[in-house]
């Protein structure tokens, strides 16, 4: 028979002339203890059952086969405490225990859970003992932990003693690391932080290339504490003997700060029978904004031993995409202003670069000239540029430095014309070196000029809105005040030409509800006015378009060359979900050698300064065919797949090739992700296998 809460709860307070009540440290408030058994009998002011029940609390929750709740006063002293066994179920500060047996004090807020288990995040964490503490941290004697529910894992960590805080800091001594029950590793002490412990204390990889023959990896962590990682990883190559790193981790808990370095050193070689001294490569990052958003900090840095390293290490363990750039950059925004500070010295030898030591880009918002409308925009660059060659390149090219002073001021107003808009626009540059190629100072400077005409038409039919905008924009420079060949041309914000070009074209979209736009070409053509590579006024025409629909997707872009009477270039990618367990990306990209390498495509200072056939003798003119393809699919519940290729043909003086990775991904358990992966490049085979952690 199950007794009535009521009469129970009334039967104590009677009994005990107190309020069962649990106390809590944190807050002010308290919560009536709650006592809800099966078949409770009561006696002496003690409530027991063995048909199960729970008891909630402040910040506590109990639930047991077994419960024996004791509130009375024992010698004296006011005792207040709970037992609870088999099927043991404990949330506590917003954790929770799964045990043997629980023994709780309610005044002093403090416990003991019998062969105890929780879980933080990925991570199991148990112990023949835990104590529980008033502050929410916790204590466990001979702990373990993994991440396997199951109690006979793969591998595991045993400790002495470990130390958990409420914020999940980990502190523990006398640290095993067991592999199939085996111990493989030692440590006297270990700290981690549990919230970002998403990857095992130690990592095992094996790779395969062909020529270097395997070679095996291990990756421990040796600190963790207040978002702060360091690890040491170690490699052995069959061939070439051992290799080490040191790395680093670190990420704000408010998201605004990443640090992360990877040094290394290693005896290994992309060819075999290469004979060498050891060799190093230094990274680092570092990203942070403050408090406010205005400001914004970057920093990388990539010394490498030779120009090889990235090669021969061509794995995302040795990567942290610093794009071999040592540079430091410091962004800040006001209201009305903004300021961007570079440093990009050069620490490679081996490298061709253009130092920037420093340069300091200013500017201000643009602003209304009273009452006219007009709108003027301005911004001014003060730098010290030093380009300096690799070293093969220094007896011909030698280095080339100047102090680089520029500003840019530009007048616009938009007009509208009935359904039409006119913005025409006017502005200068003007830019003072120190030094030319003939150790003299000089200026430059250049007149820009022009408008901007468009219009929109819309119709409606059944749901979708079509958008149509013809457009025209006409852009000149006037001859500039030194010639090219007078100045040093650090970056293609050096190369200036008398420049007259107008492009021409129509817009259309297509909108429907909840997509927009559905469907989008852009068709336009480029006239020249004054060039010396242009024999035709509107040379080539050129299109545009993309298409997105809720499961695929079409880019594709193309270039007709009318002289010449072929495709300048055509690229075309696709992207479809053809399933929830297939999914394809298809991209191929044609270039001929008329379609010239810059930096910016439609910046055409170049093509009017250099006449055609200079072009084409220069590495600017290059074609070339490639072919893109990425599939992703699902074998089984547990199997995915992963491939992608690369071919590419129809390069001047160069071999045609084809590329392509496989990597297969399988769940060993909830936790562990197995990685195998084969690949084929035109002068490697490799293969690798991994295991890491998944959340």
């Amino acid at each position: 028979m199950r007794t009535p809460f009521p009469l129970i709860a009334a039967l104590f307070v009677f009994c005990n002339a107190t309020l069962v009540s649990l106390p809590t440290a944190s807050l002010t408030q308290r919560r009536e203890l709650e006592i809800n058994l099966n078949d409770p009998v009561f006696k002496e002011g003690v409530l027991t059952t063995d048909r199960g029940g729970v008891v909630i609390g402040e910040a506590l929750r109990i639930q047991a086969g077994k419960v024996t709740y004791i509130n009375r006063i024992e010698e004296g002293l006011p005792v207040k405490k709970i037992i609870a066994e088999e099927n043991l179920l404990v949330e506590y500060a917003g954790k929770a225990f799964v045990g043997k047996k629980l023994e709780f004090n309610f005044l002093t807020r403090t416990g003991t859970v019998w062969e105890g288990k929780t879980y933080i995040d990925v991570w199991f964490i148990g112990g023949e003992k835990i104590e529980l503490r008033a502050d929410g941290s916790y204590h466990i004697h001979h702990a373990f932990l993994t991440t396997s529910e199951d109690s006979h894992s793969l591998w595991d960590i045993h400790a002495g003693q470990v130390n958990i805080t409420k914020d999940h800091f980990l502190a523990a001594n006398n640290i095993r690391v067991r592999f199939s029950k085996f111990p493989i590793f030692w440590l006297p002490s270990f700290k981690a932080n549990l919230r970002f412990f998403k990857d095992p204390p130690v990592r095992y990889k094996i790779v395969w290339d062909k020529g270097l023959g395997p070679r095996a990896t291990m990756r421990y962590r040796i600190y963790s504490w207040n978002d702060l990682n360091l690890y040491l990883r170690l490699d052995y190559r069959l061939k070439r003997g051992f290799g080490g790193a040191l790395e680093s981790e670190y990420f704000s808990p408010d998201g605004r700060t990443a640090f992360v370095t990877k040094s290394y050193g290693a005896h290994d070689k992309s060819i075999p029978d290469q004979e060498g001294p050891r060799r190093f490569r230094l990274q680092g990052l570092l990203d942070s904004r403050s408090e406010s958003g205005k400001t914004l900090f970057h920093m990388t840095w990539d010394k490498l031993h030779d120009s090889k390293m990235p090669g021969d290490f061509r794995s995302e363990d040795f990567e942290i995409n610093t794009q071999k750039q040592t540079i430091l950059w410091i962004h800040h925004l006001e209201k009305n202003a903004f300021a961007t500070l570079r440093f990009q010295p050069r620490i490679n030898s081996f490298q061709s670069l253009n130092q920037e030591l420093p340069l300091l880009h200013f500017g201000i918002k643009p602003f209304v000239l009273g009452k006219t409308g007009i709108i003027s925009q301005n911004n001014a660059k003060a730098a010290f540029l030093d380009y300096v060659f690799d070293k093969t390149l220094r007896a011909q090219l030698p280095s080339r430095h100047a102090i680089r002073l520029e500003t840019q001021n530009q007048l616009y107003r938009p007009l509208p014309l009935g359904p039409f808009t006119l913005t025409p626009h006017a502005g200068i540059v003007a830019i003072f070196y120190n030094n030319n190629p003939f150790n003299q100072s000089i200026g430059q400077s250049a007149l820009s000029y022009g408008a901007d005409l468009n219009t929109r038409l819309y119709r409606q039919v059944k749901g979708t809105t079509h958008e149509w905008m013809p457009y025209a924009r006409f852009d000149g420079l006037s001859k500039p005040l030194a010639q090219s060949d007078d100045v040093i041309i650090f970056s293609l914000q050096d190369g200036y030409s008398r420049l007259e070009q107008l492009r021409l074209g129509i817009k259309n979209s297509l909108f429907t509800k909840g997509l927009s736009p559905t469907f989008a070409l852009d068709l336009f053509t480029y006239g020249f006015f004054a060039g010396k590579s242009f024999h035709r006024t509107f040379p080539k025409a050129y299109a545009a378009a993309n298409w997105n629909l809720p499961s695929c997707a079409l880019y594709a872009c193309t270039a007709w060359n009318f002289r010449n009477r072929l495709l300048d270039f055509f690229n075309i990618r696709s992207l479809w979900t053809v399933s929830e367990t297939f999914a394809i990306a298809l991209e191929f990209r044609h270039r001929s050698r008329f379609d010239f390498r810059k930096a910016d495509h439609e910046n055409f200072i170049l093509d009017s300064e250099r006449p055609l056939s200079e072009l084409l003798h220069s590495p600017l003119s290059d074609g070339r065919n490639t072919f893109l393809s990425h599939l992703y699919f699902y074998l089984s519940p547990r199997w995915t797949c992963h491939f992608e290729s690369h071919q590419g043909w129809g390069r001047r003086d160069d071999p045609s090739y084809t590329a392509a990775r496989i990597e297969l991904f399988t769940l060993l358990t909830t936790s562990w992700r197995l990685k195998i992966s084969v690949e084929r490049t035109p002068n490697n085979f490799r293969f690798g296998g991994g295991i890491s952690l998944v959340k």
